[in-house]
């Protein structure tokens, strides 16, 4: 049994005679034959934190992306969708506030497989928190640096968001800077992006990365230098692409035309996997 189901049943007797694998989706989402092709998966669901109006707001604006791009559309919590079979339908896939062990070891595989060989990954916001530490695949080499933390009074602030890659395909578009409102998270350093490209970082001049409302106050300054908080990162990963951004609690930064021109970036780099195109990569 994994971490997070071992501390679900913590305390519970009934949970000794439940076996590990019925913790986990095993009969897959009907899928109408009819979605269009190519076609776009969104996972959201939650066995840790549920960010209830991040995951609302990315479902709205990848509802209007994927109308606008002709793109098939289908969304679900069900983890049995990480089967061979159903993966196959799919070359982008959006993880919308994935938190907690929500995926079987099997699941896991499937989905690694899928990435490798030329698969299109956008993950959000709560889907690089600490709590996927289940996964050392996920958690080490997609997400990479470890999360620490957040501020919590005042949980929200304004922030100068800077772009740290202006000639990578993603951030065409993006202007050097501007200014946005979220939950800002903090990592334990830069290390583990070896490998990738930072796309966006934190300037922590522009608001408090302290965390004082629980106990002791908690610094969560990673550098003056927004370099040293990337928020977002590129990576190539085989032959497919993963693209992670920290932003994504508050729901109105969907509806802000920036990041909604970063997202859709992100989505087509993604997808560009496999076909030969190697900018960024």
């Amino acid at each position: 049994m994994k971490s997070w189901a071992a501390l679900l049943c913590a305390g519970l007797a009934a949970c000794a005679s439940v076996p590990p694998s019925s913790l986990y989706d095993a009969r897959p989402p009907e899928i109408s034959e009819y979605l269009a092709q190519p076609a776009m998966l969104v996972f959201s669901k939650t066995r840790g934190w549920r960010h209830n109006e991040g995951i609302a707001g990315a479902s709205l604006f990848l509802a209007d992306y994927t109308t606008d791009a002709g793109l098939g559309f289908f969304t679900t919590e069900n983890a049995a969708v990480f089967g061979p079979g159903h993966l196959a339908r799919f070359d982008i896939m959006i993880f919308n506030n994935v938190s907690g062990d929500s995926l079987s070891p099997a699941q896991e595989a499937a989905l690694q497989q899928w990435i490798l060989a030329g698969g299109a990954l956008v993950a959000l916001h709560g889907s690089g928190d600490n709590s996927h530490t289940d996964w050392p695949w996920y958690d080490k080499k997609v997400i990479g640096p470890e999360f620490i933390g957040h501020p919590a009074d005042p949980q929200f602030q304004q922030a100068r968001v800077v772009n740290l890659a202006p000639k990578h395909p993603v951030m065409h578009g993006i202007p050097a800077d501007w200014l946005l409102t979220d939950e800002w998270y903090s990592f334990d350093g830069t290390a583990a992006l070896e490998g990738a490209t930072p796309l966006l970082g934190l300037d922590e001049n522009t608001y408090s990365p302290e965390n004082l409302l629980y106990g002791p106050q908690q610094d969560l300054r990673m550098g003056n230098d927004p370099a040293q908080h990337p928020i977002a990162w590129a990576r190539c990963m085989g032959n497919g692409r993963v693209v992670y951004s920290a932003i994504g609690h508050d729901q109105s930064n969907y509806r802000d035309p920036i990041y909604r021109r970063f997202l859709a970036n992100a989505i087509a780099w993604t997808r560009a996997a496999g076909s030969g195109a190697a900018a960024g990569c």
